[in-house]
């Protein structure tokens, strides 16, 4: 069972009848009824550690405004699909391949580390600048470069919003950062050249450049390059579970919050 209650920032705090994992992700979509405009919210245990009381099993994060008027709204567990910049599992959603959600970091890991070992060439796959091949590169880096502060061990070490499996981006997936990110001007990038995980040569490492998606080749041990970190988990292969549903009146008069004694719940917002 879920319960709505909204204050004057339109801050909704849901309250749970059963406490999820971090594995578990649910889909808030509240639907205008006259306009059908949907408005969704995805949280999970990891990502809500600060604002999740374990005695009450409350999570507590924010709506924009909404207009006034009736919604509908939904919750489901592990939704199938999401749009570019939710946020969700720890980062922004950015791409689906082969039944996984790639994520983004929200933000740069670092501004000016290198690539690392300038001169070393560091054994990668037949394709290390495929989409999914981004795991398997940041591990070989970390492997065989023991230099500290480079840009695949400052990913490969990163803990954010609970999770810990992030890893630095092959080329491919580098550029679906670009296009499904930067270019619609979701997750923050710089005007600059950002570091993927495929290795050019010995000496030299590719970028994707956040300001046009040009891809090039940089000397490995050139500080000017920017990191952003990737993960990604697995989809549902089946359809997600419908966990409850109900009704919201969005009003401009005080709030009010009115449970009635069938199976519909309302919640009114003071705009």
């Amino acid at each position: 069972m879920i319960y709505l209650k909204a204050s004057q920032s339109n801050t909704i705090v849901v309250t749970w009848t059963e406490r999820a994992t971090s594995a578990t992700v649910y889909r808030l979509r509240l639907t205008n009824l006259a306009t059908l405009d949907a408005t969704d919210v995805f949280i999970n245990a990891a990502d809500n550690l600060s604002s999740y009381e374990s005695r009450y099993d409350k999570f507590t994060f924010t709506l924009g405004a909404l207009d006034k008027g009736q919604y509908r709204y939904e919750v489901i567990e592990n939704p199938e699909s999401y749009a570019a910049g939710d946020f969700v599992q720890g980062g922004l959603y950015t791409f689906e391949d082969s039944g996984f959600a790639y994520i983004t970091a929200e933000t740069d890991q670092s501004t000016d580390a290198p690539w690392g070992c300038q001169g070393t060439s560091i054994p990668q796959g037949a394709s290390p600048e495929a989409i999914g091949h981004g795991i398997v590169n940041t591990q070989a880096i970390v492997a065989h470069c023991a230099t500290a502060g480079i840009a695949a061990r400052l990913a490969d070490n990163l803990v954010l919003n609970g999770f810990s499996d992030w890893f630095l981006p092959s080329l491919e997936e580098l550029v679906e950062v670009y296009t499904n990110l930067a270019d619609a001007d979701l997750g923050n990038f710089s005007n600059h050249s950002y570091w993927s995980s495929e290795q050019a040569s010995a000496t030299q490492a590719s970028t994707v450049d956040m300001n046009n998606g040009i891809a090039l080749d940089h000397n490995k041990s050139q500080t000017n390059r920017h990191t952003r970190a990737m993960r990604r988990f697995l989809l549902p292969v089946t359809a997600p579970p419908v966990i409850e549903t109900g009704l919201a009146q969005i009003e401009t008069t005080e709030e009010t919050y009115n449970k009635t004694t069938n199976t519909i719940d309302y919640v009114s917002y003071n705009l």
